[in-house]
């Protein structure tokens, strides 16, 4: 339940208690209104005594709720924050060179992308055109290292490490965001945008029979 939902409930069950509280006391007491200032004094004292307690119960409650919601906000925020740094860290990755020789492209002859050597791993991770499955393999275990356009040296297969790592990273903490009551927009985004190739990382740790 949260804090609006929680507040609705409180302000209809001290509605309905005001209601039944006076609506006794004027059955058992009924009769014209009193001009008496010590009737409408013991009245006000009958009122104060029985709902008094009850409605601090229910500011009480009114107060537990939105400090629970506020540490489960701040908790979704570090959440979420740290699904950015992943998600930074697999676009890093992602736009890394990485050795492809001659890659099969899907619907030519094997010599279309002969002269190829080396690609973005965004294309192995994103394309549907190039046989990725076979690259992601190598590179698992790719000894090869490739300067990158900054000037850095990285070697294939911690390139592969690192992104598959991301992935993981992103998607682990994106479950735990979703079942804490996270944005669902926010879950159907990465799940959009990076399902694909966090399981293509995943399948190609595994090698084919």
């Amino acid at each position: 339940m949260n804090l609006e939902s929680t507040l609705k409930a409180s302000l209809w069950l001290a509605a309905a208690a005001t209601l039944l509280i006076v609506g006794t006391y004027f059955y058992n007491f009924h009769g014209p209104l009193s001009n008496s200032p010590q009737d409408w004094e013991s009245f006000g004292g009958y009122i104060g005594g029985v709902l008094g307690p009850f409605y601090a119960f229910l500011a009480f409650i009114g107060l537990l709720e939105t400090l629970r919601q506020s540490r489960l906000q701040r908790e979704l925020e570090g959440l979420l924050h740290t699904i950015h740094q992943f998600e930074k860290d697999l676009n890093y990755c992602a736009g890394l060179t990485v050795t492809c020789d001659s890659p099969w492209i899907w619907g030519n002859d094997f010599d279309a992308a002969s002269d190829i050597k080396e690609l973005p791993l965004r294309t192995l991770l994103e394309s549907d055109s190039i046989d990725w499955e076979q690259h992601l393999e190598e590179l698992r275990d790719g000894l090869a290292f490739r300067m990158q356009a900054d000037g850095t040296l990285f070697q294939d297969r911690d390139i592969w490490l690192k992104a598959k790592l991301a992935a993981e990273g992103l998607f682990n903490y994106l479950e735990l965001y979703r079942s804490k009551g996270g944005e669902q927009a926010v879950c159907e985004y990465y799940y959009k945008a990076y399902e694909i190739p966090k399981n293509r990382l995943a399948d190609s740790d595994w090698p084919r029979a």
